[in-house]
């Protein structure tokens, strides 16, 4: 539950410690990676520290940051009660 807070406080955003500890909980929670070139991903949690890898170490391109997509951010929002 206080991870869930941490990212609602953080309007979305994810960081890698998060990202390991959602997948451990929802493992098939999507989120989006942002790239600084490539177009933005839409992935599974648990795939997000396999993948940024790949794509910084193969294609050369670098992660701005990794986070929830607004409606899934809106409903986990009500469900928490966060304003």
């Amino acid at each position: 539950m206080k991870l869930l807070k941490d990212i609602v406080a953080q309007w979305g955003n994810i960081d890698k410690i998060q990202a390991q500890e959602l997948s451990c909980y929802f493992p098939d929670a999507e989120v989006i990676i942002k790239w600084s070139f490539l177009p933005r991903e839409k992935i599974k949690v648990h795939e997000v520290a396999t993948r940024i890898a790949f794509v910084e170490g193969v294609q050369g391109d670098y992660c701005r940051e990794v986070f929830i997509e607004s409606a899934s951010f809106q409903k986990l929002k009500e469900v928490l009660g966060a304003k």
